[in-house]
């Protein structure tokens, strides 16, 4: 075994995700890929908080400011690859072979994909235990993981209950 992957979100759950990754890393002495997927969602949702329909009418049919949203998406990046380096930083100095990835897109999709070019034995995963409405509707990427991946996967439940 030489390669694991950890995928974080920054939720509740990352801290015990992290904690089980670098647990199985060190006992198995491989390298540990920290993975997070920022999601294609941030800059659309940027875009239409800058839009100005809530203030006046004549503002209704009004374009967000696309370079505001791009500004703020790209804020949002930098803040979550310093976080995930700073974590990947952390676990070397706890003497885990760490190191930080960063993409953006479909979490699942790309989680599966990234898995598959590192040649990773193991995912480890969090679940957030949202229930079976949250999962209905929104779909949940530790269930496509599951389905689709071609290594083993662990899942680390959330602490939350």
């Amino acid at each position: 075994m030489k390669q694991l992957l950890a995928a974080v979100d920054f939720s509740k759950n990352t801290d015990a995700v992290l904690a089980q990754a670098a647990s199985l890393a060190k006992a198995l002495e491989v390298k540990l890929w920290i993975l997070h997927v920022a999601s294609d969602e941030t800059q659309a949702m940027a875009y239409e908080s800058t839009q100005f329909s809530g203030y006046s009418p004549e503002f209704i049919n009004m374009p967000g400011d696309v370079q505001l949203a791009r500004n703020i998406s790209a804020d949002e990046i930098k803040r979550e690859h310093s976080q995930l380096l700073g974590i990947s930083a952390k676990l070397r100095e706890e003497g885990v072979d760490a190191q930080a990835i960063l993409l953006k897109g479909d979490a699942a999709k790309l989680i599966l994909e990234k898995a598959v070019d590192l040649q990773a034995e193991i995912i480890i995963i969090g679940s957030h235990g949202h229930g079976l409405l949250h999962k209905a509707l929104l779909g949940s990427v530790s269930e496509a993981v599951i389905r689709h991946a071609r290594c083993n996967v662990l899942i680390v439940p959330s602490s939350e209950k």
